[in-house]
């Protein structure tokens, strides 16, 4: 189905003149004028994708693209920013379920520690003398990594889902230099604004639950990390402590023991 909206003016010929003027023997003639209507339209089209064509928008229903968002382009029009953004290969992961978002998260973190964090943190700590550190610097390194990757998904759908919910996005035309600012026709409002609360909204709300659990985390092993040397100090002075007392012990009893042989 194509809508359209036409605006037309018309203006009419004027009369034709014609005149002649007879003077003795000399005959003039005017030319006849002539003048065609003037005929202006200016059309907006929708185009109707209820028939489950490929429409960019990603939803059944109405694309504005022939008319109403021509000022933009194609690339910076709120709408294909949302469809390139869900069919990214890491920005894609924000349409995936909780459970199965943490097990890639955690399955990355794994990847990560095995390829860099045990590598890094051998180079830095003896994993014989100091267990403790090496295994919390492999580990908060690669879980730094890793909060980094959330937070650069996080800010890419936040800001695609402020320019759907924005009435009024900036653009460029051909460079940084020419910026423009789009007042979104209410058609087109209404359909970005849908969009941006119930497909963008839950994926942010979702991002940013998961960032702050991974910013304690990361915090809670930062505080491990800064805390391991005291704690293996600690507890290798205790097994130092008892394993001289019972060898002194031992040292005494054998003593004691020859002692009495010999007498």
């Amino acid at each position: 189905m194509l809508r359209a909206n036409v605006y037309c003016t018309l203006i009419s010929s004027p009369r034709q003149l014609k005149a002649f003027n007879n003077y003795g023997s000399w005959v003039i003639q005017y030319r006849t004028i002539t003048r065609r209507p003037y005929q202006g339209a200016s059309v907006k089209a929708l185009k109707d994708e209820t028939g489950g064509g490929g429409g960019r928008s990603g939803s059944p229903g109405q694309s504005w693209e022939p008319g109403l968002e021509i000022e933009v382009p194609f690339e910076q029009r709120p709408v294909n920013e949302y469809s390139s953004l869900k069919d990214g290969a890491l920005y894609s992961w924000g349409e995936l379920g909780p459970g199965e978002f943490l097990l890639r998260l955690g399955g990355l973190w794994l990847v990560t520690f095995t390829v860099l964090g045990v590598p890094i943190a051998a180079a830095s700590f003896n994993p014989s003398r100091e267990p403790l550190r090496f295994v919390l610097a492999a580990g908060t390194g690669t879980l730094f990594l890793v909060s980094l990757i959330i937070l650069r998904i996080y800010l890419g759908w936040s800001y695609v889902g402020d320019r759907l919910l924005s009435a009024v996005i900036p653009y460029e035309e051909s460079g940084w230099y020419d910026g423009q600012m789009w007042v979104k026709p209410p058609e087109v409002l209404a359909r970005d604004r849908l969009l941006g609360s119930y497909k963008v909204k839950p994926v942010v709300k979702l991002l940013k639950q998961i960032l702050v659990g991974t910013g304690a985390l990361l915090v809670s092993s930062v505080l491990l990390f800064v805390f391991a040397t005291p704690v293996e100090d600690f507890f290798r002075t205790t097994f130092i402590t008892k394993e001289n007392s019972s060898s002194v012990q031992a040292s005494k009893l054998n003593t004691k023991f020859n002692l009495r042989r010999l007498a």
